[in-house]
């Protein structure tokens, strides 16, 4: 007799497709924005999957939300000490910037539900919520944004992909909002896509930032369970982006090397941008 498998498929296109043989569904349900989904998978560990794309797994998520966090934080001249987190309603990003010592984290997360779904199946990333020096609400980051102006010094765009309710994370209006939120020498990072399979997230982040802000700069990751595997980042800022260094201290992704090269573009890459 077989034994029947089970897979989950994020569809990069028509063509294309990456696949998780997975023990279980854990999860499945609509929100009022979004559907998503956990898998216990093999590999894996337990997968966050929204609208069908992976946000997350157990056995990767380091590498994102290390990368998404000590990048920018060293990236500026003046240590931040007030960041507003947009999205990252898991608890990842907000984490990190335990660990770096950052004062006051502002986690903004438009669905409750993900937020709901970290603390039952992720507690380990949820548990940063329960930090005092997180607060969590659960708002429009954009109009959230609109309410606070020359408040933060890092502003993190931990968003799904350019469509449904993160289409509006993407444009130039919003990069004017969050000019706005930011202090004179302020500095906005996004998670920009794969410039392989989805080059348009990347080139609507690079310019919508490049018509707000003085400086730009893209930054690489690999991502194992990403489309491509490679993952690109998108910083904007009045000020000098250059690496400072001020806290280098090796994660399991980052160290000094990779604050060094993670700038370092594929002439592709250059091109999109």
């Amino acid at each position: 007799m077989k034994l029947i498998e089970n897979w989950f498929s994020e569809r990069y296109s028509d063509n294309l497709q990456l696949s998780f043989r997975v023990k279980d569904q854990l999860l499945s349900l609509k929100t009022d924005f979004q559907r998503i989904d956990v898998f216990d998978t093999y590999d894996f560990g337990k997968l966050l999957s929204i609208d069908g794309t992976v946000q997350l797994t157990e056995k990767d998520e380091f590498v994102y939300h290390e990368m998404i966090s000590r990048v920018p934080y060293n990236m500026m001249k003046r240590k931040p000490e007030t960041v507003l987190i947009i999205g990252g309603g898991d608890g990842g990003a907000a984490g990190e910037f335990i660990k770096l010592g950052v004062k006051k984290i502002v986690n903004v997360e438009i669905d409750g539900q993900v937020v709901e779904v970290s603390r039952k199946f992720f507690p380990e990333l949820y548990s940063s919520f329960s930090n005092p020096s997180v607060e969590l609400l659960i708002d429009d980051g954009i109009k959230f944004m609109k309410k606070n102006k020359g408040t933060f010094d890092l502003i993190v765009v931990d968003s799904t992909d350019p469509v449904g309710p993160a289409e509006g994370l993407f444009n130039i209006d919003f990069y004017k909002d969050a000019k706005g939120a930011l202090k004179d020498d302020g500095l906005i990072v996004t998670q920009s896509g794969s410039p392989f399979y989805q080059p348009k997230g990347l080139s609507l982040a690079a310019s919508g930032m490049k018509s707000v802000f003085k400086n730009i700069k893209v930054y690489t990751a690999f991502i194992p369970t990403y489309p491509s595997g490679f993952w690109s980042f998108t910083m904007g800022s009045d000020a000098e982006i250059k690496p400072y260094f001020h806290n280098v201290s090796p994660g399991k992704y980052f160290n000094k090397g990779i604050l060094d090269g993670a700038s370092l573009l594929p002439e592709f890459v250059k091109e999109l941008i």
